[in-house]
């Protein structure tokens, strides 16, 4: 405080309040579901479908796709151990570990990273869903925009961009370093009330495959604590064949309307 007793904040103090302030807006439900609305576009292909958004803290996330609001066409399946595809239309899938992918293992995404990133959440990679602290990050401003930048883990930097307004993440970005173009892109808008709690009606997710740049759209909606839902999809071998994931990615993206 000054002489005159007016509290002055310095650097790291600010910092402090801001990390405390974003990880105090996380979604506190323990398991949750919504209606989504996926429209996916890589060159020139492109679909759109509904479906439905599943998720339980710390176990597992589930995109099931639908077709014509009847039939389940595709499911992307997330658990701490695996990641998985399901191709309902060709009965193929492809289940493998976060590692199995180059730049998954190099950086250090894993189940959790995609739980923060869906649960819109601050984070920092290997903190196994921990909520990070100041120290994590250096804060930037530049004009209206204000960052929190992480660049401590392997060979990624995180930003994230913060909503003022709401207190939010509005969007999440991985690069190679802090100035680099992202790699991948994770935004965030329209958010509404989930209990007591602020979840986003919106999310628009750019990354890189090989030759491709791949865009994914979600309009989320109705999400509702919800724990009446099977956590784990099983696969009949005996009818489903194994695949690469850019066979069944492909395959997906083949439902264009």
């Amino acid at each position: 405080r000054t002489s005159g007793g007016e509290p002055v904040l310095t650097k790291e103090t600010r910092l402090a309040d801001v990390v405390q302030m974003v990880n105090a807006k996380r979604v506190t439900e323990p398991a949750i579901s919504a209606k989504v609305n996926l429209s996916l576009s890589a060159g020139s292909k492109s679909a759109r479908v509904g479906g439905t958004l599943r998720m339980k803290r710390n176990d597992v996330i589930q995109l099931s796709l639908v077709a014509l609001g009847l039939t389940e066409v595709g499911r992307l399946e997330l658990t701490p151990d695996y990641m998985m595809v399901v191709d309902r239309m060709n009965h193929q899938f492809v289940k493998c570990e976060y590692a199995d992918v180059d730049f998954f293992r190099n950086a250090g995404i894993d189940f959790y990273t995609f739980q923060s990133l869906f649960w819109n959440e601050l984070f920092v990679l290997d903190s196994k869903g921990e909520a990070p602290s100041a120290n994590n990050f250096s804060l930037k401003t530049d004009n209206n925009v204000v960052s929190l930048v992480n660049a401590k883990n392997r060979n990624v930097a995180l930003t994230f961009i913060l909503n003022v307004a709401n207190q939010l993440v509005s969007e999440t970005r991985f690069s190679k370093t802090e100035t680099d173009a992202p790699v991948i892109k994770w935004t965030y808008g329209e958010w509404s009330k989930l209990s007591e709690s602020d979840f986003p009606g919106s999310m628009k997710i750019s990354f890189e495959i090989p030759n491709e740049t791949v865009e994914a759209t979600l309009r989320i909606g109705n999400a509702k604590s919800d724990t009446n839902w099977e956590t784990r999809t099983e696969i009949n071998r005996n009818r489903y064949s194994e695949v690469s994931l850019q066979t069944a990615f492909r395959r997906i993206m083949s439902l264009a309307e």
